[in-house]
Order: structure tokens, then C-alpha cells, then sequence
């Protein structure tokens, strides 16, 4: 019975997971969000902080997302996204802070993964972002 109620736990966990292979570019990946159980109309802010050994022209970022269990994926220009954090590419070598505040306009479970790859395809980072409006 105690396994039953850990593996539903599991299940049901919220906030940040890193899931960037070990070859990932990016480099002392740390990823936070303000909240994991935002309001509807409460702000979220997202923040990525990685070190880069080179600097990266440009890429993919791609999202795969689920509300309440619905899919939905996209995929955009890398240097669109990095730009609206103020980040423009090339991204240089070095330390980079990616912070993104967007308003929470849905209700349920949103589980979002977030995979950026250079123009060679090579994975640059990924995160699994999960909140729980309540």
C-alpha cells in the first residue's frame, strides 16, 4: 500500500526537472519557476541560468506540452526565443540568464518540455516544467 501511495505521488509531482542529456552544451544548467501552483491571471517567472563553452548561432526551441492530459507541440526559431529574454544570438560562451515572466491563463495540470537544439540537431538544453493551477 505505501508503494501504491509514493508511485501516486510520483505522479502528481509539480516544478522544475532537468532532463538534458550529459552531452547537453549547456553547461551548470539550473532552471526555477516563482510557482508551481499559480493562480489563473498570476504571473510565472521562469528563469534559466548555463554556461556555454561556445558561442551558438542559432537552432531550435522546441515545446511539448499536456493540459490536463491534452497534447500540444511547437517549435520556434531559437534566437526569436532567447531574444524576448533579452539574450540576442549569437549566444556567446559564457554565463547566460534567461528570465521570462508570462501570466497564467489556463486551469489544470500544465506539464511543458522545453528542448533547445543548435542548427547540427545537438540538444543545447531540456526542462520539464510542471504547475498546477489550484
Amino acid at each position: 500500500m505505501m508503494l501504491f501511495a509514493a508511485a501516486t505521488a510520483a505522479h502528481n509531482l509539480t516544478g522544475v526537472s532537468i532532463c538534458s542529456s550529459p552531452n547537453a552544451l549547456a553547461r551548470n544548467f539550473v532552471a526555477s519557476i516563482s510557482t508551481d501552483t499559480p493562480a489563473k491571471g498570476e504571473n510565472v517567472t521562469t528563469v534559466f541560468d548555463f554556461d556555454l563553452d561556445y558561442p551558438i548561432a542559432g537552432g531550435t526551441a522546441k515545446y511539448a506540452a499536456t493540459l490536463n492530459g491534452f497534447p500540444y507541440s511547437a517549435e520556434a526559431p531559437l534566437c526569436e526565443e532567447t531574444q524576448k529574454s533579452g539574450d540576442p544570438c549569437p549566444l556567446a560562451a559564457g554565463h547566460h540568464r534567461q528570465v521570462s515572466t508570462s501570466t497564467n491563463t489556463v486551469s489544470g495540470k500544465l506539464t511543458t518540455k522545453i528542448t533547445w537544439v543548435d542548427e547540427n540537431n545537438a540538444e543545447i538544453l531540456c526542462v520539464e516544467i510542471t504547475t498546477k493551477t489550484v
